[in-house]
């Protein structure tokens, strides 16, 4: 019987199972991470839909979607600090990676910005590109 194969021995083939830690340390930070980026979802459907740019407070109310990416931050900071070194550095490439491409985006935008190309939504094109190199980075990582 030494010879089982992996389905055999219980593996499904999507990588190691979690240890009792690795679980309770993504449990704590799934129980951070989603109450706020949950709040990040209801308050810009809020925004987007409610608010009339032209009252005198809605620079104000437009920015009330940022408040709970406070929170995502410190979810995201409180789970590597908890991570093992390898984790950690997983997170940190994938982490410098997505910072990049935003820089590289920013420029980008900037440059086309000094001939009179002016997108309203320049920010979230910058936003978006380094978050969903981010996100596939990870992906890509842990498919070692």
């Amino acid at each position: 019987m030494a010879n089982r194969t992996e389905a055999q021995a219980g593996r499904t083939g999507r990588g190691p199972r979690l240890s009792a830690e690795d679980k309770r340390q993504r449990n704590s930070y799934l129980r951070e991470f989603i109450p706020a980026i949950v709040t990040f979802w209801i308050l810009l459907a809020i925004v987007q839909n409610r608010v009339d740019e032209t009252t005198a407070g809605a620079r104000l109310w437009v920015l009330l979607p940022v408040l709970p990416m406070i929170g995502v931050a410190v979810a995201l900071y409180r789970a590597t600090q908890r991570s093992d070194e390898y984790g950690r550095i997983v997170m940190l490439e994938c982490m410098a990676l997505g910072f990049g491409v935003s820089m590289i985006a920013a420029m980008a935008v900037g440059f086309l910005g000094t001939i009179g190309v002016a997108w309203t939504y320049g920010g979230w094109l910058v936003f978006g590109a380094g978050m969903t190199t981010w996100g596939l980075a990870l992906v890509v990582r842990n498919l070692d």
